[in-house]
């Protein structure tokens, strides 16, 4: 099975919580206290017209506009009235004549979010749904339902409301358009942290249940004023609307004026289809298939309720972590024309690469050992920073975690084990090696992201080295062929590979990366992935060993440069490194293979590399590749003939060094 359990190497005030939000009380103000964290100095306001352009709705706009003046006249007329923390709604006038007014102020309540929730839902209502007498204002796409006493299904979580898609069934996360939030207290600066983490909590369980989802808006109501936050993968942006209620229970020229524009435009947003606002397609109606395009720049796909050729079932996805900000990716078993496959949807910042970019330029160098794609293509280009792609691949088998992920081998499994791990070991370094000598190094191996199946009927392993998203281009690629990728992926070259330069020091899975890039080394090269590779082996042995062993030395987790000096600690006396990372005893057939990795990582010649790394100046290892050619059979004869039409690659140079901050919060999907 495909699968992507790396994260970037600093996740602090992340934490795992349950996709259904059943948890307890602390447990949910921990949650939104570590997304109000994340969040902190990800904010930014954001204009509506500005909105308007990013979105391209300007033309739509204008004739909503042009075309709905009396309606938004009518809403306004009932608009609520704030005076001295008491708030009034508005009733039909008992006793009107005609040119008089046709809603009066009814008897005041005290402000309460309750109240002021009760006295805009009806006119919310007015916005979405259709009425017996035909005045409704759009089209009856979505519909609005008050949580303030009950919570979401399947879930504890209670915004004060929802609007959900109307042809859904169920008012339930996955079918929800935007969440609403109420406060008492006017919020004209910074909004405080309890109501971010509040909505940004909304905003995580809805990107982690829509998978199509572009970016998720929250409309959070203070006071007598109301604003839109859009959670993008960039972070949040606020979009003030403006005031909602009348200042006084004397409805002037002016006031109603003032109230005009704010519930224009949000009626015009609730106008909209999901795929014009918050989705890349039609998601009015539960869509469980999809059709991507030919064209490797397009946004435009299709739903379907029946299997088309060509469709992409998305009903069986794959657990992982959703995060409220930055990198996501959803990955689902499906099938490609008949074959079995894997569909990954991710986002990425624009000045990083695209992975459709690494997996086409490997196609190309002819590089076995990874997954085939039978399509890739862009979905958003740029929206608030971040790219979106779509990556069909073949289905490359079990990873390593999930293969060893259960109850301990005897000793004929523990055999077949170790010749499993033997194939990985020649396979995975075999693939490495390649792909750095035509330019491209992996950056990211771990357990999740070495794929194994058996072989039909030859008992031998097919190995694959997937999810390639964290890979960089090295300096021998050539200029011609870079430009030539940068223009048909639509990348900013220059941008993307001096931010991939710099996030040497930053990316991979903490658990399984060496120890000079856990000591935040500026260099990075294929020694880096291969210790990387003998972590992966050491995990899977220990994984074999019973449940009472416990979480060894060598696996602790702990801050970065912590974990470099326990991994240095437990390497160096070859004697009983094994035991340092949970393994009794290595199965026979695996022992040599396995020693000359870890002297391969570990040694050149008599020194011991990883404590030359705490030296402060990254130790350099030697051009001589010889080693590592042996450990992995001399590399794949089919790329041979390609790689040799183009220089090695190198891949020790330095670079500028970058940092990254947390990731916030997270949620099991």
């Amino acid at each position: 099975m495909l699968s992507h359990t790396s994260t970037p190497k600093r996740t602090s005030g992340s934490a795992n919580v349950p996709a259904t939000g059943v948890v307890e009380d602390k447990e949910l103000e921990e949650r939104r206290n570590a997304i109000a964290k994340s969040l902190a100095n990800a904010g930014h306001n954001l204009g509506f017209d500005k909105l308007l352009r990013l979105l391209k709705l300007n033309a739509d706009y204008a004739t909503f506009g042009t075309s709905m003046r009396q309606k938004i006249a009518d809403l306004v007329e009932q608009a609520p009235a704030v005076v001295d923390r008491k708030i009034y709604s508005t009733r039909p006038a008992r006793h009107s004549s005609e040119g008089d007014p046709a809603y009066e102020f009814g008897s005041p309540q005290p402000l309460t979010e309750k109240a002021l929730v009760s006295c805009f839902a009806p006119l919310l209502e007015k916005m979405i749904c259709s009425s017996d007498d035909g005045s409704q204002i759009m089209p009856p796409r979505y519909d609005f339902h008050d949580h303030q006493n009950t919570a979401v299904s399947g879930t504890r979580i209670k915004p004060d409301g929802v609007v959900y898609y109307g042809q859904h069934r169920s008012p339930v996360f996955k079918s929800a358009h935007i969440a609403l939030e109420a406060k008492v207290s006017q919020c004209d600066g910074q909004v405080p942290a309890k109501h971010l983490g509040q909505m940004g909590d909304y905003a995580l369980h809805i990107w982690n249940a829509q998978p199509t989802r572009t970016f998720v808006p929250v409309l959070y109501l203070h006071g007598p004023f109301m604003s839109l936050f859009i959670f993008a993968r960039s972070g949040y942006h606020r979009v003030e609307l403006g005031a909602m209620c009348y200042k006084s229970c004397a409805k002037t020229r002016a006031e109603a004026g003032k109230l005009y524009m704010p519930y224009n435009d949000l009626a015009f947003l609730l106008s909209l289809p999901p795929q014009m606002f918050g989705h890349f397609v039609d998601v009015s109606a539960p869509v469980d298939l999809l059709n991507f395009s030919d064209e490797p720049l397009t946004k435009t796909i299709a739903g379907a309720s029946a299997e088309k050729d060509g469709y992409v079932d998305i009903s069986d996805r794959i657990k992982r972590r959703v995060h409220i900000h930055r990198r996501l990716a959803y990955l689902f078993r499906t099938r490609f024309e008949s074959k079995r496959a894997f569909l990954k949807i991710s986002w990425t910042p624009i000045n990083r690469l695209p992975e459709c970019a690494i997996y086409d330029y490997i196609a190309s160098r002819g590089i076995s050992g990874v997954p085939q794609v039978f399509k890739s293509g862009i979905l958003v280009k740029d929206l608030f920073g971040y790219r979106a792609e779509y990556l069909i691949l073949e289905d490359c088998g079990q990873t390593i975690d999930e293969h060893f992920s259960r109850p301990s081998a005897n000793e004929d499994d523990r055999d077949d084990c170790g010749r499993l791990l033997n194939a990985v070991i020649t396979r995975a370094t075999s693939i490495l090696d390649c792909a750095e000598t035509v330019g491209v190094l992996h950056r990211d191996i771990s357990a999740g992201n070495i794929a194994v199946q058996s072989g039909r009927g030859s008992g031998e392993w097919d190995v694959r080295v997937i999810d390639w998203g964290y890979a960089k281009f090295l300096p021998s690629v050539p200029t011609e062929k870079l430009e030539e990728l940068a223009t048909k992926w639509s990348f900013d070259l220059e941008s993307v590979i001096k931010n991939e330069d710099g996030h040497d020091s930053i990316t991979g899975t903490p658990l399984f990366m060496s120890t000079r890039v856990l000591l935040s080394s500026k260099r990075r090269g294929i020694f880096d992935d291969l210790e990387s590779l003998l972590y992966v082996v050491l995990y899977a042995l220990w994984k074999m060993e019973p449940a009472s062993v416990g979480t060894p030395d060598g696996f602790l987790h702990l801050s970065d440069r912590s974990l470099a000096l326990v991994r240095i600690a437990c390497l160096m006396d070859h004697s009983i490194y094994l035991k340092m990372f949970g393994v009794r005893e290595c199965p026979a057939s695996l022992n040599v293979l396995l020693d000359k990795l870890y002297r391969l990582v570990c040694y050149e010649g008599s020194t011991f590399v990883p404590v030359k790394h705490l030296a402060g100046k990254m130790f350099e290892r030697t051009p001589d590749r010889s080693p590592l050619k042996e450990i992995g059979g001399g590399g794949s004869p089919d790329l041979k003939r390609k790689a040799d039409d183009g220089s090695g690659a190198g891949s020790d140079g330095g670079s500028p060094s970058d940092s990254q901050g947390a990731r916030g919060m997270v949620i099991d999907a």
